[in-house]
């Protein structure tokens, strides 16, 4: 390992933030969405509300018990929908008649995460990383926007939308958000381009409703297809009716509808073939939310999207990569679930898989599904390392972080690895035996 171990261990704020920017640019996929982001920057929190409402049976009784946000949440969605059109005006945002509004709300949505936070803690680590992502970028929003950074607390409440959305897709889920027409039906929400609207509709469980904006924006023939690849569209949808729904024929419908426009450029018009071709592989019963997940088949997929994966972006096995990660993430959390209140010490078997399962999770989203501003892949792959340390895996997996750590923070700017980075790659190195 030459990296050095940054001489900064405190740098500053502004410092801070640019690293801050440049990380997350690094790690952003083709498809940047941040620009549209901007414009729904204050509905992201929101679905903080919509989670911590729907995600409590996945905790334990006990914590359920004792620290039952829905109360919290209720109220802070009814200031939520004063915040939305604030933050949805540059001008209001900045006007000082409403600074003492905002940082009340941004107090109580603070505070909201601090609970989703504990929630998180009983989940399978993507879910806990991504509730710790979204307690730190709302402390963030609310300590710039307190100091008078205001286009940095927008920058990092844009963010926090990301967190929202990253989660909700990562189950298949049936429910609806019951206070989601609350916000919906708002003169500005309705004002907003058909992806922003989409998006929306995923922060607040409306999946069915999102699916319907994409299918209809793939099928209007003054929206180029390669626009739609680049802005994210076709990834999008194909994550929301795969791995959220569950529902492989209607993506094979819609993805032979697509292929028979006539302004395909070759590259998507050969991806499609790919794509489709992968999803008449795919046998529907077994990607059901009542089907039983298989730890064998997510790693199969994975593996086989490795192989036929070409190109600079690397989508061909986009589909696999998809279905994999749906297998993976649900067999992450039934193995959890079966092990709560099992005090015997793991197998070496039992060790091995967890430790698969999290590696090739890891490797699909470093693929497939590293977003603009979310990143779980790093910490899928320190998982695989962490639960099996002196297994086949965590070599691989530990060669795959510390090259993502690297370039993230290295090659992006120039500078050497911060020193928390750094003092957690050489645990890691130190768990493993490697020199």
């Amino acid at each position: 390992m030459s990296t050095d171990q940054n001489s900064e261990s405190d740098p500053s704020d502004a410092t801070r933030l640019e690293r801050t920017r440049l990380r997350r640019t690094h790690r952003g996929s083709p498809r940047n969405r941040f620009a549209h982001l901007v414009v729904a920057a204050s509905i992201g929190v929101l679905a903080l509300t919509a989670h911590t409402m729907s995600a409590e049976p996945a905790a334990s009784k006990e914590s359920a018990a004792t620290t039952d946000p829905r109360p919290t949440m209720r109220a802070v969605f009814d200031e939520m929908r004063v915040l939305i059109p604030l933050s949805l005006s540059e001008d209001r945002w900045l006007d000082p008649k409403n600074r003492t509004q905002i940082l009340e709300s941004l107090d109580r949505l603070e505070r909201a995460a601090d609970t989703l936070e504990r929630h998180g803690r009983s989940r399978e680590v993507g879910f806990d990383e991504l509730a710790l992502n979204l307690a730190r970028d709302l402390r963030e929003v609310h300590e710039h926007y307190r100091e008078g950074a205001y286009d940095e607390a927008r920058f990092f409440l844009t963010g926090s939308l990301q967190n929202c959305v990253s989660c909700h897709i990562r189950l298949p889920y049936e429910r609806s958000f019951p206070l989601a027409d609350q916000l919906i039906d708002q003169v500005e929400v309705q004002a907003l381009a058909p992806r922003e609207k989409a998006w929306l509709f995923v922060t607040v469980r409306r999946f069915e409703a999102a699916l319907t904006v994409w299918e209809a924006l793939m099928r209007d023939p003054e929206v180029a297809p390669a626009q739609l690849d680049a802005t994210g569209v076709l990834v999008d949808y194909l994550n929301v009716v795969l791995r959220v729904r569950s529902n492989v024929d209607r993506a094979r419908k819609e993805m032979k509808a697509f292929a028979k426009r006539d302004d395909l450029p070759l590259y998507l018009s050969r991806r499609l073939t790919e794509w489709r071709s992968a999803l008449d592989e795919l046998h529907a019963k077994k990607f059901g939310p009542s089907t039983k997940p298989s730890l064998e088949l997510g790693a199969s997929l994975a593996e086989e999207a490795g192989r036929v994966s070409e190109g600079p972006f690397g989508r061909d096995g986009l589909i696999q990569d998809l279905a994999a990660a749906s297998q993976l993430v649900r067999w992450l959390e039934m193995d959890r679930a079966q092990r709560e209140g099992v005090t015997r010490n793991l197998t070496k078997k039992e060790r091995a898989n967890t430790a698969r399962a999290y590696y090739w999770l890891g490797v699909v989203e470093a693929r497939s599904l590293d977003g603009f501003w979310v990143n779980l892949s790093e910490r899928h792959l320190e998982a695989a390392i962490r639960s099996d340390p002196k297994g086949p895996f965590a070599e691989r997996a530990y060669a795959r972080l510390e090259e993502t750590q690297v370039l993230g923070y290295g090659g992006a700017s120039g500078s050497h690895l911060p020193a928390d980075v750094w003092t957690n790659l050489k645990e890691l190195r130190e768990l493993i035996g490697i020199e």
